[in-house]
C-alpha cells in the first residue's frame, strides 16, 4: 500500500527547485510522480495550478494547520461577535495550549490578551 493518497496535504520541490504546498490529486501505488494542486509556493507563477512532482522529497503536512497566536486571537474576535461559546472556547483552549512558548512579561505573568475592541470581558 502506498502511503500517499489522493487528499493529502503535502510540501515537495519542483525541478526547477520551487517549494509548493498543496494537496495530491491523484497519487497510485507505486508511485514516482504525483499530480498536485498547488495552494501556496515561493514560486507565485505555480499558485492555483496543477503541477506533476516526484515522490521523492515529498513531506505529508498534518491535516489540522497549526494557527499563529494572531490568528487565534482573530477568530476569538469572531467567535465573540457571533456569541459562539463553544468556537470561543475551542480557540482560547487551543491559544492557552500552544501558549507554552509565550513570551513572559518582565513581571513573569503570561500576557493578558485582549480583544480589538480593548476589552478582555467575555459577556
Amino acid at each position: 500500500m502506498s502511503k500517499w493518497t489522493t487528499g493529502d496535504w503535502v510540501q515537495a520541490y519542483t525541478d526547477d527547485g520551487a517549494l509548493v504546498h498543496g494537496y495530491l490529486i491523484a497519487a497510485s501505488a507505486p508511485i514516482q510522480t504525483a499530480l498536485l494542486q498547488v495552494t501556496h509556493s515561493d514560486n507565485r507563477e505555480l499558485m492555483g495550478k496543477e503541477i506533476a512532482v516526484s515522490d521523492r522529497g515529498m513531506k505529508k503536512l498534518s491535516d489540522t494547520p497549526r494557527r499563529s497566536e494572531q490568528e487565534l486571537l482573530s477568530l476569538i474576535d469572531l467567535a465573540l461577535e457571533m456569541r459562539d461559546e463553544a468556537w470561543f472556547t475551542e480557540l482560547t483552549n487551543e491559544l492557552r495550549n500552544g501558549s507554552k512558548h509565550a513570551r513572559r512579561r518582565s513581571d513573569g505573568q503570561t500576557p493578558r490578551h485582549v480583544n480589538r475592541l480593548g476589552s478582555s470581558d467575555v459577556r
